[in-house]
């Protein structure tokens, strides 16, 4: 999950960057992995009850959604791109040809548990525990309170796999600027349906 790591420092401060280079971060999305490491034991790590196969979706994080899924928040996709992360972690970021819309990044925890996920939330100013999506357990965060311009919703799809939804607004004018929670918390019971699909 993200965390207020120099990964997450440098996405969040280098979007006007990625508009000009066309280029996807060099150390993760928006939802750039966490530099803490599990301190859930095997036995105490929560059961996923039905986890879901995420093989493939690991081999091409960037088509976890579809064009016309992304389209309300992102419109057109420019650019994007896989980044390997720390600890196997990696992500996708789907840059907007239109920079006045949403970058949308996606990203895998394939080491993280249910219970790693709820705890990230302590190191956010805005985080909200939300109701199992699909069954399973999801937690959105944003580096700001109120989330205005960047948020994500992570979701645990298997016992030791985190997926996450995270996006950005490079500018106020864009239609969710003040309210990007919608954009993930809309994005991410779509991507756990594909993953269901494609598993």
């Amino acid at each position: 999950m993200r965390s207020k790591t120099p990964l997450t420092v440098t996405i969040l401060g280098g979007v006007a960057a990625l508009a000009l280079t066309g280029c996807t971060p060099q150390t993760g999305g928006s939802g750039g992995p966490t530099t803490a490491t599990s301190t859930t034991t095997a036995s105490s790590a929560p059961t996923i009850a039905n986890p879901l196969n995420t093989a493939n979706y690991q081999k091409n994080l960037c088509g976890g959604l579809t064009a016309a899924q992304l389209a309300p928040y992102v419109g057109t996709v420019g650019d994007s791109g896989n980044v390997d992360g720390q600890s196997g972690s990696s992500s996708c970021g789907l840059h907007p040809k239109d920079n006045s819309m949403a970058t949308v990044y996606l990203a895998i925890y394939p080491t993280q548990t249910a219970s790693d996920m709820l705890a990230s939330a302590s190191n956010f100013p805005y985080s909200k525990k939300l109701d199992p999506i699909q069954g399973y357990p999801a937690l959105t965060t944003s580096q700001g309170n109120p989330p205005n311009g960047e948020c994500g919703t992570s979701v645990a799809v298997a016992d030791h796999v985190v997926v996450e939804v995270s996006a950005q607004a490079s500018s106020s004018s864009f239609q969710y600027y003040n309210n990007m929670c919608a954009v993930t918390e809309a994005l991410a019971p779509q991507l756990v349906s594909n993953l269901k699909t494609s598993g």
